[in-house]
């Protein structure tokens, strides 16, 4: 696991930043990037702690936690005692309402779907505003059966400890963002397995 350096990541945000030529398809790894804290109507399906290696309803997606995870009413996935560590958002209510921002991997902060300042995460929760989100790697990645915009954002913030990286999946249909801070070989692992359990319907 690694320290809150790593941990640290980018909250929502809308910033014109361009990164050009980052494109390409991940092949086999469900890579995924960063997520908003939901608005008020963005309020995912579960409403209270899943017990550890429980499954959970998503809007139209059934997942299964890995051992020591945990899925808040607020869309959160704890690992540990990091209490968000991704983030799981049915966002077909809020896909309606006037001003809503698609998630997209062809936007620096393109995990984002509000136009509020965006903030780094600290395994402890909300950290201090972003300076910067530079998109490392895109393409399409699977979310069980399904194939998921993703992207991995390079995201830096006024505390420099917090600095690191955002994974999203974004599934434009079903209108499903999973995000994932500060990314880490064993944290990507532990989220890709995850991912790779769904089924809809």
């Amino acid at each position: 696991m690694r320290s809150k350096a790593v941990w640290g990541v980018v909250l929502a945000g809308c910033v014109a930043v361009t990164a050009a030529g980052c494109t390409k398809a991940v092949a086999g790894q469900p890579f995924a990037g960063p997520s908003a804290a939901p608005a008020p109507s963005q309020s995912p399906s579960a409403a209270a702690p899943s017990p550890t290696g429980s499954s959970v309803t998503v809007a139209t997606m059934h997942v299964t936690l890995q051992q020591g995870m945990q899925y808040t009413s607020d869309g959160c996935v704890s690992d540990g005692s990091a209490v968000c560590v991704a983030r799981m958002q049915d966002l077909r209510s809020a896909s309606a309402e006037p001003g809503f921002t698609a998630p997209s991997a062809k936007r620096p902060y393109g995990w984002s779907t509000g136009t509020d300042a965006p903030q780094c995460v600290t395994p402890s929760g909300p950290g201090s505003p972003a300076t910067g989100s530079t998109v490392v790697e895109s393409g399409y990645a699977p979310i069980g059966s399904k194939k998921a915009e993703y992207a991995r954002w390079q995201v830096t913030c006024t505390d420099a400890t917090q600095n690191g990286q955002v994974r999203m999946w974004w599934l434009p249909t079903s209108k499903i963002l999973v995000t994932e801070y500060g990314s880490s070989p064993d944290l990507d692992a532990r989220i890709d397995a995850v991912l790779a359990t769904a089924t809809f319907g």
